[in-house]
């Protein structure tokens, strides 16, 4: 049922972009637009769509609550978010405006805003699937960047021997085993590739089929025009894991391998007019199932001339899109073998010199190659960060509506005479224990999400801790006890949430901006190191918040007192808690200065 609200979202998204497009064509136009009436037609049609489509987002977290509070809590978010940006409201102005025949420009500006925020909506339900998947693909390009620096080891070795005068007959035969390396690595390549492709061709063949199903409840049917529309624009057609008609899908046996000249195509050497060089970056189009615009694809390289090799090879920028099915850099470690090939050819007719030039010439296509998977990588874990701080956020939200109630009502039961109380308090306050305890889980798994991260020093102490005063509110509203002291510990949960929300929604804006930035000017030497979740001021001043929340919570506890030393069980416990934290902070405070979460 999750994955149906995806599709369906999907689903609106896409009609919305083609509305959005034709009204577009129209405001461009300069006669006046007959179907301008469909356009209104459809419009409305979409607006009946997101409309459902909220109720049933609210409808699916209420099911969800329950089994999956996580997923309840991602799906609630998403709907707040289309709540906040008035999602509804913009599209009903858009019919307004359709309907009114006013100017089709109004219209334009709207509609290019609520299909961002559609995909913004999009995104946050993507989240736990988008998580997986990134985890999968980070691990597997890690493991081929380091397969990959072995083979640029071992060829420079010989390229070394060559140069020292080594004998023809072991420079041969070491030359071959490096080919052999490459050729490995080029098949565990293509064989992740065509899993990848195979994967994300059933969910593409899925989402077609969801959409064709609801064209129908939406009021469009397809126009006599539209099906020779899609089948001269392949490329929009095409879905993550489906090539285009005429693209060679890696694995497939009935096509030659990348830098192989196809049937009635030339050479290699003899450069044709569709062939695209590594340099050269096509048109940015996300492409749909995308949780986010800014989001990396990996895009095949296009082929490139060899007798440009010394050129453009070392030279590429590593950041060039990439289509979903294509690991970057693969053209270059084909044409790296040529080049082994070429200089086990040249050590065969006793050419050292000849021999020594093929060789930099496949080192220059193996650190192209390199550098497109490091940049890669790069994009692919800053696409973490973002997801992870989206996830934490959506947690700390829901946690933080639901301790405001507690809180509330907290204060509400406290109000009461002490003469006039009786098992009804005690029952309600056992109830919003029970509320706490709620609370408790879910800081739990937000803890074990930020120990899975592990950049972060402050942020799972400030959560440890924060646990930790959900459950002694736990067992203090379970005796009845809705005090000042309980009151205060609830209050500093509130703020610690509060604190927690603020910063990731920092970091996030942070996130935004940084992508912008790399997006107008590359950044280098950035390829290996993981992005922090939050930066060292934000740790620090959580680090602050934890300890000034021990300062009040000690002098609070000193308030009730009585007496040179605390007899108390409960406030001899509670000290003890706080014994225990300060000594955490100081920890964490010691782990930040020291670098040891980098």
């Amino acid at each position: 049922m999750y994955q149906l609200k995806i599709l369906l979202l999907a689903f609106v998204v896409s009609s919305f972009s083609s509305a959005s497009a034709r009204a577009q064509g129209e405001a461009g136009s300069t006669t006046p637009p007959a179907p301008a009436v469909d356009v209104n037609i459809e419009q409305q049609a979409i607006l009946k769509d997101y409309q459902g489509f909220e109720k049933r987002l609210a409808e699916l977290a209420e099911s969800l609550r329950s089994s999956d509070i996580d997923r309840a809590n991602l799906v609630l978010q998403a709907r707040s978010e289309s709540q906040r940006q008035q999602v509804e409201a913009r599209i009903t102005e858009i019919v307004d405006i359709l309907g009114n025949k006013r100017p089709f420009a109004d219209a334009v500006e709207r509609q290019k805003y609520v299909v961002e925020q559609m995909e913004a909506i999009l995104m946050i339900l993507q989240t736990d699937a988008e998580r997986d998947r990134l985890q999968a693909r980070i691990k597997e390009l890690e493991a081929i960047l380091k397969e990959t620096n072995r083979v640029i080891a071992a060829q420079k070795d010989v390229r070394a021997d060559t140069e020292r005068g080594e004998k023809l007959d072991k420079l041969q035969g070491d030359e071959q085993r490096v080919k052999e390396a490459a050729e490995n690595l080029a098949d565990r390549i293509d064989e992740q590739d065509a899993r990848r492709a195979a994967e994300q061709g059933g969910g593409s063949e899925q989402g077609q089929n969801s959409q064709s199903g609801d064209e129908p409840e939406s009021g469009n049917e397809p126009q006599p025009g539209d099906e020779q529309e899609k089948e001269g624009q392949p490329e929009k057609s095409a879905k993550p894991g489906q090539s285009p008609p005429g693209e060679q899908t890696p694995g497939d046996p009935m096509q030659p391998m990348p830098g192989e000249p196809r049937p009635g195509e030339q050479s290699p050497g003899q450069p044709s007019p569709s062939q695209q060089q590594p340099g050269q970056q096509s048109p940015n189009q996300p492409s749909q199932g995308q949780p986010s615009k800014g989001q990396p694809s990996e895009q095949q390289n296009g082929e490139q001339q060899s007798g440009d090799q010394s050129q453009e090879g070392p030279s590429q920028q590593p950041d060039e899109q990439q289509s979903s099915d294509q690991t970057p850099g693969r053209q270059q470690l084909e044409q790296a073998k040529q080049e082994m090939e070429r200089a086990i050819e040249e050590l065969k007719a006793q050419k050292r010199d000849e021999a020594s030039n093929e060789q930099d010439q496949a080192i220059a296509q193996l650190e192209a190659m390199k550098a497109q998977i490091e940049e890669i990588l790069r994009q692919l874990r800053q696409e973490e960060k973002e997801l992870y701080l989206t996830m934490l956020e959506a947690r700390f939200q829901e946690m933080l509506k639901l301790q405001l109630r507690i809180n509330a009502d907290t204060v509400r039961l406290d109000s009461r005479d002490a003469e006039s109380r009786g098992e009804a308090h005690f029952t309600k306050s056992r109830d919003l224990g029970r509320l706490e305890q709620q609370n408790a889980l879910a800081a739990e798994k937000a803890l074990a999400l930020l120990h899975e991260e592990g950049s972060s020093v402050a942020f799972p102490e400030a959560v440890e801790q924060m646990r930790s005063n959900m459950q002694t509110v736990v067992l203090r509203l379970s005796k009845g006890d809705t005090g000042d002291t309980t009151q205060l510990i609830e209050k500093l949960i509130v703020e610690s949430l509060e604190e927690m929300v603020l910063s990731l929604q920092k970091e996030l804006e942070k996130l935004k901006q940084e992508q912008q930035q790399q997006q107008q000017q590359q950044q280098q030497g950035q390829g290996q190191q993981d992005p922090p979740l939050v930066d060292v001021l934000a740790e620090l001043k959580m680090i602050r918040s934890l300890q000034n929340q021990v300062n009040r919570l000690t002098k609070q506890v000193g308030l009730e007192i009585e007496g040179e030393e605390a007899q108390d069980p409960d406030k001899l416990s509670l000290l003890q808690d706080l014994s225990r934290r300060q000594e955490r902070i100081q920890e964490a405070t010691y782990d930040l200065s020291t670098g040891k979460n980098k």
